[in-house]
């Protein structure tokens, strides 16, 4: 080996370990910035410097995935220039690829392009251009540092997004738990028990917070107040909603005149509370003991049942659903014999629009059936038990599609 080739490998070689330094250096930078844990936008930033003042890569477009593709970083590229990242393109760039390979047609304006994954889901996608380095053997070398700080950073941001959204998941069920104790405070901590009627309730929370509502309400010796009601929608917004509803029918029930009024005072005050984001359907009926007669509004809910042992009667007079309109646009009182025996049948649309394996509902047809065969039950709560069983024998395995609530009475004597 000659003088000059010893010189020029200990050249090479020191300029190979001062590139190695430099890269060993941003590589400590990078690591510190994340620890520092600095936001996003300055990772970025710091990735940015190393490519372009450092590599002298000309031009960058970093595509990261955040439940759809986001362009990050551009630079080097006109600003409308965008890259659409379908199924097809994905599949195509699913590793590292340089020109010269097997570069689609679409992306021939860059050189390499270097996708990021974790967990096998694809996290980034970096379209890197050319360089000032002399060759594309020299872009070559510098790929894998390039590389790796590109998943350094990308993995780092992805762990903050996981970590923010684990903490907000995690507040999320505190909220919700906290409302659904809230909730568990709107029903009435007892079933009024006499001699001449027996009255049950079921209720099956489709999620932690539900939007169905029972109560009962005791006007006087002779006359009973039933309410079953469901506001759309679900969440914290709905219970709040349930809860100003509740407050508002136990404070206006034993002072309005009629049922009329009621309902008239209540769509009132769901137009303010909702301002037109929601509506409730409400099924409200007032129990006359004494006379064996109950009077009721339907507001947009679905028709409860009243059935003697030989007839079903649909309770469908009413109204529309509370908060649909700032006035009512027509309202009905019915009314109906509650003689002994008969019993009435209130129940959420959880229940009848539920589907099975199949894709069948169970529909009132069933419901009716149900109620013919129940008949005989001894209680109101046998009532339930029987419903009930054969609603989950009919979904099997199918989740509820919504709240599950019954409310029943039976006049006794």
């Amino acid at each position: 080996m000659t003088m000059s080739s010893e010189l020029e490998n200990k050249s090479n070689m020191q300029s190979e370990l001062n590139v190695k330094k430099i890269q060993l250096h941003w590589l400590l930078q990078i690591t510190k910035a994340i620890n520092y844990d600095l936001p996003a936008p300055q990772l970025f930033e710091v990735y940015q410097s190393v490519l372009r003042d450092h590599l002298k890569i000309n031009k960058l477009i970093l595509y990261i995935h955040e439940h759809q593709w986001h362009c990050m970083l551009k630079y080097g590229v006109p600003d409308e220039f965008q890259i659409e990242l379908n199924e097809s393109r994905l599949a195509e760039i699913s590793k590292i690829m340089m020109t010269g390979g097997d570069m689609p047609e679409w992306l021939s304006s860059f050189e390499t392009i270097i996708p990021v994954n974790h967990n096998k889901q694809d996290l980034a996608f970096a379209f890197i251009g050319s360089s000032a380095h002399e060759d594309i053997v020299n872009l070559k070398e510098v790929i894998p540092f390039i590389h790796t700080i590109t998943n350094i950073i990308v993995v780092a941001i992805e762990n903050k997004r996981l970590t923010k959204e684990s903490i907000r998941q995690a507040q999320i069920e505190k909220e919700l738990e906290l409302a659904a104790r809230m909730q568990s405070m709107l029903f009435p901590a007892h079933i009024p028990h006499n001699s001449r009627i027996d009255l049950a309730a079921t209720y099956l929370p489709h999620q932690m917070v539900g939007g169905d509502y029972y109560d009962y309400i005791e006007l006087n010796e002779d006359e009973l107040m039933i309410c079953l009601a469901d506001v759309s929608g679900k969440g914290i917004s709905a219970a709040l909603l349930m809860s100003n509803f509740q407050a508002n029918l136990n404070a206006k029930a034993p002072l309005s005149k009629s049922l009329l009024e009621l309902v008239h005072d209540l769509n009132t005050s769901v137009n303010k509370s909702a301002k037109g984001e929601k509506f409730i359907t409400v099924f409200l009926a007032i129990i006359n003991t004494k006379d064996r007669v109950l009077k009721y509004v339907n507001a947009g809910h679905n028709p409860p049942l009243i059935y003697s042992g030989k007839e079903f009667h649909l309770l469908d007079k009413g109204t529309t659903g509370l908060g649909m309109f700032d006035e009512l646009p027509f309202i009905h009182e019915g009314q109906i014999s509650f003689h002994p025996g008969s019993t009435l049948f209130c129940y959420t649309d959880g229940v009848v629009e539920q589907e099975n394996l199949i894709g069948e509902t169970f529909g009132m047809e069933v419901l009716m059936e149900l109620l013919q065969t129940n008949h005989d039950a001894n209680t109101m709560k046998d009532l339930h038990v029987g419903v009930i069983n054969s609603f989950n024998d009919f979904k099997k395995s199918v989740d509820p599609i919504d709240d599950v609530t019954l409310l029943s009475c039976r006049m006794l004597i």
